[in-house]
C-alpha cells in the first residue's frame, strides 16, 4: 500500500512538472512556421498568401491578422509598484521603424538605463544571445532567449511571456518571475524624464 501511494506521488509531481512546461512549449509555434505559410493569430493556415509579406494586419484584412507585436506597436507599460524586477517600463514595436522589438526601461532620479532586443542572433560589446518568436497571436507574444555569454555553447535559455488580459499586461518567464504592468501614460522624450542621468544601451527606443 505504502509503495503505491509513492507511486502515486510520484506520478503526480512529474504530471505537474509536464502541466508547467507545456504552458511555455505548446500551442502553434511562430517564425519557423511563417516561412512556409501565412498563418492568423489564432492559428488558421492561408496558402494562397505570400509568406514574404512582412504582415497582413491592416485595412481590408480585419483583426485577424494583427499579431501582439502589430496591435501593440509604440504602446509602453510600467510597473512602478515592482521593486524586485530589473525593469519598470517597457516598450513594443513592429519593426516599421527599425530593427528592435521590445525596449526595457529603468527609470531612476540617479540613473536609469534602456535597452532593446530585436529578434535573432546579438553580439554586443563581445557578449552573444539569440532570440526567437514562439508565438505571436492578438494578444500573446513568446519568445525563448538564448544566452551564449562569450562561448559558442548556450549557457542558459528563457522563454518569456506576455499576455494582456483586461487592459493589463501579465509577464511570467520559465525562471518563475512573473508581474503585471499597467498602461503608461509618462512621457519618455529623454530631455522630459526626471532622471539625473540616461544610459543608453543598443536597440533603446525612446521618443
Amino acid at each position: 500500500m505504502k509503495k503505491l501511494l509513492l507511486l502515486l506521488l510520484v506520478f503526480g509531481l512529474f504530471s505537474c512538472s509536464e502541466r508547467s512546461k507545456e504552458q511555455f512549449d505548446s500551442g502553434p509555434s511562430g517564425q519557423s512556421e511563417w516561412q512556409d505559410f501565412v498563418t492568423d493569430a489564432s492559428g488558421q493556415e492561408y496558402p494562397f498568401l505570400d509568406p514574404s509579406v512582412i504582415s497582413y494586419c491592416g485595412p481590408g484584412w480585419g483583426r485577424k491578422f494583427c499579431r501582439f507585436l502589430d496591435k501593440y506597436d509604440g504602446t509602453i507599460w510600467a510597473d512602478e509598484e515592482n521593486y524586485f524586477s530589473d525593469f519598470s517600463d517597457i516598450k513594443f514595436s513592429n519593426f516599421t521603424d527599425n530593427e528592435y522589438f521590445i525596449s526595457f526601461f529603468n527609470i531612476d532620479s540617479i540613473t536609469s538605463y534602456c535597452e532593446g532586443w530585436k529578434l535573432g542572433e546579438t553580439t554586443y560589446d563581445g557578449i552573444k544571445w539569440n532570440i526567437e518568436i514562439k508565438r505571436d497571436q492578438e494578444d500573446v507574444l513568446w519568445f525563448r532567449y538564448d544566452y551564449f555569454g562569450s562561448s559558442e555553447e548556450i549557457e542558459y535559455s528563457i522563454t518569456y511571456k506576455y499576455e494582456v488580459i483586461d487592459g493589463l499586461l501579465n509577464f511570467s518567464s520559465t525562471e518563475g518571475q512573473a508581474f503585471v504592468f499597467y498602461p503608461s501614460g509618462k512621457n519618455y522624450s529623454e530631455y522630459l524624464l526626471d532622471t539625473g542621468e540616461i544610459v543608453r544601451i543598443e536597440g533603446c527606443m525612446f521618443y
